[in-house]
């Protein structure tokens, strides 16, 4: 998959997901090295959707990758 390709997956994903309730809490240690892993593909689009249940996580990878 191109990154062009990957990065408008990521974007639907954020938006298809980001008012659901959270069913997974990311640690804040572990945000660059999942930022790292998504952007790379080593991130399945199901378990993309379930990270951006978090809103903190969310809101952070959102800042970084799609302003």
């Amino acid at each position: 998959m191109t990154i062009a390709k990957q990065d408008r997956v990521v974007r639907t994903l954020e938006e298809a997901n980001k008012d659901k309730k959270m069913t997974r809490k990311v640690d804040t240690y572990e945000y660059e090295s999942l930022e790292t892993c998504i952007k790379s593909e080593q991130v399945p689009p199901s378990e993309i959707a379930e990270l951006f249940t978090d809103k903190a996580f969310y809101k952070w990878y959102s800042n970084r990758n799609f302003v």
